[in-house]
Order: structure tokens, then C-alpha cells, then sequence
């Protein structure tokens, strides 16, 4: 199985060579095999990548991501048809009843809020929150009319990183900008895992909008956003800056760092992996309880 992430910082050009990536740089060259590999981040406009080369890359399920000039996850390369029966499988997909979606995502929710909880624990935060997050997580409905889930990320995020944090996706001080970045990379990997098993990542369970080509990949991620808070409230402040350093530990991180899913520790990838694999065995057969996600289990 694959478990590398491959960043690259400094390249004049990615080819493949037999079945490696070829990372050349002037004079120097690395091989690295491409069976090693689960993602590849681009993290430099001056980079050619081969058309040969991605063309394999499609053979092995990686996923080629392209950074901007702001060093940012912009642009993913998967092959959509790469599983041997995605017909079949996006057929199921498509004809999944909205009931066992509600079901579903009030599943996801209550998972994300119970590990919410359980980084408020792993730092010893105020244990009347974590009660009333534990509390919040017993109260989602199906499809979770009620809005638990931002309830609970209110109390979550002050809790955590202090009463004057505001969660903005759009904000890039130390601590928001830590927690998009992580989410990006995040939510590229559990994109590479769905389109690789053939699932369609536009046709969501929770997440619904019309713009988004990853809705899929976003209700999945929920159950993981938790890890990535972990981290970043180790890592980073609100002055920080998010520097080449910290993003380098974070994607080392989600490729080596292991967690507990299914009474197991596993790998971040391969525990993305272990979820969608359950999550289509699931919704196919209108049973939430085969579900096998990450819970309790955040480990350093």
C-alpha cells in the first residue's frame, strides 16, 4: 500500500523513469519508487512535469497536486476512471436513498464532535465543555437539522485555542492559516482515497453545493478535521507564520502519524482509506453501524 507523500520543493523536472518518479535538480537526480508513493505536492511554479509521467501516476492512483503562488494546494490531478468497475459503483452512488445519506451524516457529525472532545481531553481543557460537547454529539439528528455540529465548534474552538479565536476560513493568522493548510492536504488525500475506490467526490452526503467538485471528500474529512486541530494547537500560535518548516511537518505528519481506527493504530492514509472503504459497504447496504472511523483514538 501506498503511505509517501512527496513534496517538492525544488525541482527543474518530475519524469518517470520505469516505474519511478524522476526528480531531477541540475546535475542531481532522485529515483523514487512509484508504488512507494500516495500523493505528490508541487510546491514550486518552476516545475515541469511530464505528460508520460502523469499518465503513470494515473496508473497507480496517486494524486498530483499543484501549489500557487502562495503556496497553496490549488490544483489536483486524478484520474476519475481508474477504478475497474466505476460504473457499477457510481451507479450504486447515485441511487443512494437520501434516508441512509441523513443517517450517515449524523453519524459523521457525532463523530467529529466526540473527537473534538477527545483533543479537549488529551489537553486537559475545561472538563464542563467536554461534557457538553459529549452532550451536543447525543443531540444530532439525522442530517442534523438542528445545527449541532456549529454549536459545538463554537464551544470546540475557544475552548482549545482561546475566547478570542474566531474560526474564519478566509483568515490567514498563525493558527487559521495552520488549520486550512492541514485541512487542503487533508481533503486532497481523502479525495485521492475516494476516486480511487470509484466513487464520485462532487456527489456528497451533507455537503451539497453545486460549486464544489469535492463534496464528498468534505463530508468524509469531518471525522478527521479533529487530528489536524491537534496538531496545529502543538505547533502553531496566532502570531506564527506558516512557514516551508511547518508545512513540511504537517504533511509528514498525516503520512507517518498514526491513529486508532478500528482497534487498531494505523497510518492517517491508511486509515482514510479503511473509512471510505466502509463508507461504501455502508451506504450500499443502509447499515451505519459498518462504519469504521477514527474515534477516541487521537495519538501523537
Amino acid at each position: 500500500m501506498s503511505w509517501r507523500i512527496v513534496y517538492i520543493e525544488q525541482s527543474d523536472y518530475l519524469k518517470v523513469y520505469l516505474d519511478n518518479l524522476k526528480v531531477v535538480r541540475e546535475d542531481a537526480e532522485i529515483l523514487i519508487p512509484l508504488s512507494d508513493i500516495h500523493t505528490i505536492i508541487v510546491d514550486n511554479q518552476q516545475t515541469v512535469v511530464t505528460g508520460r509521467l502523469i499518465n503513470k501516476l494515473a496508473d497507480y492512483h496517486i494524486l498530483l497536486i499543484f501549489c500557487d503562488e502562495k503556496h497553496l494546494p490549488n490544483i489536483y490531478s486524478l484520474a476519475p476512471h481508474s477504478h475497474h468497475q466505476s460504473s457499477l459503483v457510481l451507479n450504486r452512488q447515485v441511487n443512494w436513498s437520501a434516508a441512509a445519506k441523513a443517517v450517515m451524516w449524523q453519524r459523521f457529525i457525532q463523530i467529529k464532535i466526540y473527537n473534538q472532545a477527545s483533543v479537549l481531553a488529551h489537553f486537559k481543557k475545561d472538563p464542563a465543555i467536554i461534557h457538553t460537547l459529549y452532550a451536543l454529539a447525543e443531540e444530532v439528528t439525522e442530517g442534523d437539522k438542528t445545527n449541532r455540529e456549529g454549536h459545538a465548534a463554537k464551544l470546540y474552538f475557544k475552548t482549545l485555542f482561546g475566547t478570542d479565536f474566531i474560526r474564519e476560513r478566509e483568515s490567514w493568522d498563525g493558527i487559521n492559516s495552520g488549520l486550512n493548510y492541514g485541512y487542503i492536504v487533508l481533503r486532497s488525500t481523502v479525495a485521492r482515497s475516494i476516486v480511487a475506490h470509484g466513487l464520485h467526490p462532487a456527489f456528497g452526503i451533507g455537503h451539497h453545493n453545486q460549486y464544489n467538485a469535492f463534496n464528498l471528500a468534505d463530508d468524509i474529512i469531518e471525522s478527521f478535521r479533529p487530528i489536524v486541530d491537534l496538531w496545529i494547537y502543538i505547533l502553531m500560535n496566532k502570531e506564527d507564520y506558516l512557514d516551508r518548516k511547518t508545512k513540511h511537518k504537517l504533511v509528514h505528519l498525516i503520512s507517518t502519524n498514526k491513529i486508532l481506527i478500528g482497534n487498531q493504530k494505523q497510518t492517517i492514509l491508511n486509515a482514510i482509506d479503511i473509512l471510505v472503504q466502509s463508507f461504501i459497504k455502508s451506504m450500499n447496504e443502509e447499515n451505519p453501524d459498518l462504519l469504521v472511523y477514527p474515534a477516541n483514538g487521537i495519538a501523537l
